[in-house]
């Protein structure tokens, strides 16, 4: 049985109820919670460090008047995912072949060349050419080398397409959309 990884958007949808989605993702939560009464396991809902620091991030651009709400929110987060996933040796490994596979399909045909050392391929410019967010392939790391299932509203079409093929595989839901939840994986 696996555990899931919530990324920063869907943890928000699960707290904030003026969201359009909050309704999506409580609904599968509740089936998620409803299939694993039946089970010798209860998987768990995690939130990773990286989406902790996206949350931090977004209350330091957002002073004075959200303080009241930052404070809630930050307790709603504590108390609903009070495990946290640390960056591993596991995510280690699982962000390096991902981000090689991303590499090796999509960086521009200069960048690829033999023979190149490392810090050449590591410039700002890299996320942006392989069209990925830096923090969604971190997450998608954890859940590869964690064997755990990415819950998230994002698309990550280049992830998905570069992690084709992967042993464990890179496992995905979307709970914005109803009976988006499974405890079967994908």
């Amino acid at each position: 049985m696996r555990d899931f990884l919530l990324d920063t958007q869907i943890v928000r949808y699960w707290y904030d109820d003026k969201c359009a989605q909050h309704a999506a993702v409580l609904r599968n939560i509740e089936l998620l919670r409803k299939q694993a009464k039946s089970l010798d396991y209860a998987p768990r809902l995690l939130v990773s460090v990286v989406t902790l620091g996206e949350i931090e991030f977004g209350h330091r651009v957002q002073q004075g008047e959200f303080n009241k709400n930052q404070e809630a929110y930050s307790r709603f987060v504590h108390q609903e995912l009070p495990v946290t996933l640390e960056l591993t040796e596991d995510a280690v490994a699982a962000y390096g072949d991902i981000r090689a596979r991303l590499f090796n399909k999509y960086a521009p045909g200069e960048k690829r060349k033999r023979g190149m050392r490392p810090e050449q391929l590591t410039d700002l410019s890299t996320s942006l050419e392989l069209g990925i967010q830096e923090n969604d392939l971190w997450l998608c790391a954890q859940a590869v080398g964690h064997d755990m299932v990415l819950v998230t509203n994002d698309k990550m079409a280049r992830i998905h397409e570069a992690s084709k093929g992967m042993e464990p595989a890179l496992l995905v839901q979307n709970w914005t959309r109803d009976d988006g939840a499974s405890l079967a994986g994908h």
